[in-house]
Formats: structure tokens, sequence, C-alpha cells
């Protein structure tokens, strides 16, 4: 007969599959807003919006059997924007996710790409020519000891940490990355269901940065060195953090995919805060490869559908 502790958590898995989905709210910069992208039928995003589009209508996820294909790149049918969110190197990027559901329990994922051989920054860059470096692993992805949701056996994860910080986190733009444009990636992979091959669920989110260059510091920062990671090869659904039982009373995660980056500094969770927004920010275009210019479409108000039992975020 299961504890109470795992019907709990399978309790909550189950009631909530159908409120598993998410989406990027939008992200913030030094308190800037910069709009994400909302799948959602019939929801009029903004024109300038700096998150990647996406065809999953259901705010839903990528399997471990569309691993090798496109689609775990930047999620179903994933296309970029022509805006970029400007932040400098070494500032924090704020990721507001729409909501997360409590008991979906896994690793937070950061990784960066740097668009190359196009004239507009990242606005019409092949998304399989986009060569990852890992910025964040979320570790501890999991804190045995310490109480988790719905009661989980194996202890605290990082989603939590997220969830409790109003479903966000931070990610730390290396100081030393070469100013231009770039797609940052980030990652849920909820893991309530992995006890069974196939069963993982994947919410990579995409989001166009055109990167500056650091406030003048002493000492200057060393140049940060990029992996080259396609994003097909990141994870195996046989992998240690893919299949794996999460109602168990586990001693440790063992992260899927690329290392981080040794230059990386990932936010740790004693350091992620919830942000409020105190204006909307302007993001650019690239006109040519090393130029760019303040978006001038002009913005619309969107129509926003209601987020229910996953925890509204703070627009401010």
């Amino acid at each position: 007969m299961p504890s109470l502790s795992t019907s709990l958590l399978l309790l909550g898995a189950a009631a909530s599959q159908a409120l598993a989905h998410s989406h990027l709210a939008h992200i913030l910069v030094n308190g800037v807003l910069y709009n994400g992208f909302d799948p959602r039928p019939n929801i009029a995003n903004f024109p300038n919006r700096v998150g990647w589009s996406s065809s999953n209508a259901d705010d839903g996820y990528v399997g471990p059997a569309e691993y090798a294909s496109a689609e775990i790149i930047c999620h179903k049918s994933g296309a970029p924007p022509s805006a970029h969110a400007p932040v400098r190197a070494g500032e924090t990027v704020h990721i507001q996710w729409n909501g997360w559901p409590i008991g979906h329990v896994g690793p937070v994922l950061a990784y960066i790409a740097p668009c190359l051989n196009t004239a507009d920054g990242c606005g019409s860059v092949s998304k399989t020519n986009l060569r990852w470096t890992k910025l964040d692993d979320s570790d501890p992805v999991l804190a045995p000891g310490e109480p988790g949701t719905w009661g989980s056996p194996a202890g605290k994860w990082a989603t939590d940490v997220m969830i409790a910080r109003n479903n966000s986190w931070q990610v730390e733009i290396p100081r030393g990355l070469k100013p231009g444009p770039y797609v940052l990636r980030h990652e849920i992979i909820a893991l309530h269901y992995a006890k069974d091959k196939g069963g993982a669920q994947n919410y990579p989110v995409c989001m166009n940065l055109w990167v500056e260059a650091p406030v003048p510091a002493v000492p200057v920062p060393e140049p940060f060195k990029l992996d080259s990671f396609d994003a097909r090869g990141f994870y195996k659904e046989t992998d240690e953090g893919i299949l794996i039982d999460v109602s168990a009373s586990l001693t440790g995660y063992v992260v899927p995919g690329p290392t981080v980056a040794p230059q990386a500094r990932p936010v740790g969770h004693e350091q992620q805060r919830q942000m409020m927004s105190r204006a909307n920010g302007t993001p650019v275009v690239v006109v040519r490869s090393t130029v760019t210019q303040k978006w001038t479409g002009g913005a619309v108000k969107r129509t926003e559908a209601p987020v229910v039992n996953k925890g509204r975020y703070f627009r401010g």
C-alpha cells in the first residue's frame, strides 16, 4: 500500500494534469518588462514581443519521443520574433512563467546561443543552426531532507523554489559574453510521470536578446567561452534524470544534458527573487549585423486568458 506522502504526490500530479502547462509570460531586465508569447487560442500577442512563437495551443510540452527533433529546440514549431530585449553582459534576466503546478517537480535549466550569419540578429535565424551553452542547471535540483510539495518523499525540488518565487527564475548573462544577438532558452522538465519511459515533460521557451557590453569595470572580465551543443542531442529518454520515479525516496538527482559552462554564474536558490515590473521596455531590432534601432511598430493591448489553479504572476 502506498504511503500517504506518495499518494498525495500522485494525486497532485493527476489532478493537475490538464493544468500542467505553462508558457513564457514575460521577462524583466532591471525591472523593465519585455513580452513573451502566449500560444493559447484567442490570444492576441504583442507585436513587440521577444518570446518565440510556438504551436502548443494547449500550453503543452515536448515529450522524449521528440528529443532528436527540432521541436525540442524552442518548443513545437518554434519561430523567432524580430524584437530583441537589450541587456548588458553581467546583468540578470528575470524569467516570468505564466504559472507552474505544485507536484510537477524537476530541474530548471538555461542555455544561450549566438545568432550568427544573419542581417537581422535572431529575427530570421534557423533554430537548427543554433549551438548552445548551458548557463544554469538549478543545482541542487533536489535537496533531500527538506520538505517538498505535496509531501514529496524525495525532498525539495528546484521547481519548488521557482513556485515560491512567484513562478519565476533568474539567469545571469555571462559577464564576458561578446556583444551581439543571442537566443536565451529556458526550460523546465516535469518529472511527475517520468517513472515510465516517455513520461517526462519538457517545457522549453526561447527569447531574443541583444547583449551589450558590460558596464565598465575593473578588472575587465575574461571573454566567455561558448560551447557548441545541438539541442537535438541534449537528452535521451533513458537518461538517469529523464527516466526516474520521483515518488521514491531519492537521495539525489542527476541533471540531464550538457554540463554548465565553467565561466557561467548561476543564480543560487537563496538568491532567487520575484520581481515586480516598473515599466514596459522598448525592445530593439537588428538592422545590420552589429547595428540596432529601437522598436517603432507600436504596442497593442493584449487580451489575456485567465489562469486557473496555477497561481497568478504579478505584472505590476
